[in-house]
């Protein structure tokens, strides 16, 4: 059974690899705007909501979605829409620590296989704007919730993680298998 990843994430394909998943790639174009739950559910919802819009398209067909937001003091931090938001993120997450939540949801169908997430706390060091700007430039930053990756050059602001790894990539491995030990 082949599983379809309703997702372009380079960083998910990459891990799915890593685990050696078969899988295709069919991102979702669903409303990716929630207002109405508490913000620490989003990344769980958006996975589901992900996961079903493919699912609903390619019938009997294994869909695994997946979200990944990066929570500060109760605020979700999503992917920077621009190099000045980014480099106020970074700021806010500098010498502090902060959670990452991802989500993670399997559906055949219209039935919702598994739905879980994973939960991580990221340290953050002391570090100055002018590092800020320095990796700004990079770009490494864009379509990067918290504006950073943990697997490339935004690993110069972590002092510690306490949890997944690649959860903080944006795909945790446990709720992964989890989901995919779901299908038949």
């Amino acid at each position: 059974m082949l599983l379809i990843l309703a997702s372009k994430s380079p960083r998910r394909a990459q891990i799915l690899e890593q685990l050696g998943i078969e899988f295709r790639i069919e991102p979702s174009d669903c409303d990716e705007n929630i207002h109405d739950i508490p913000i620490e559910d989003i990344p769980r919802e958006l996975a589901k909501r992900k996961a079903f819009d493919v699912a609903a398209k390619l019938k009997d067909s294994y869909v695994l979605g997946s979200d990944t937001l990066v929570f500060c003091e109760n605020e979700a931090l999503g992917k920077p829409k621009s190099s000045e938001e980014a480099v106020e993120m970074l700021k806010k997450l500098r010498n502090r620590s902060h959670k990452v939540i991802s989500g993670v949801a399997l559906y055949r169908n219209e039935e919702c296989l598994f739905a879980g997430e994973s939960q991580t706390e990221v340290r953050f060091r002391n570090y100055s704007d002018s590092e800020i700007l320095n990796y700004i430039r990079t770009m490494e930053y864009a379509d990067k919730a918290g504006a950073y990756g943990a697997q490339g050059k935004g690993a110069r602001f972590i002092e510690s993680i306490n949890g997944c790894f690649y959860n903080v990539m944006g795909l945790p491995i446990a709720a992964t298998l989890e989901a995919i030990n779901k299908m038949e």
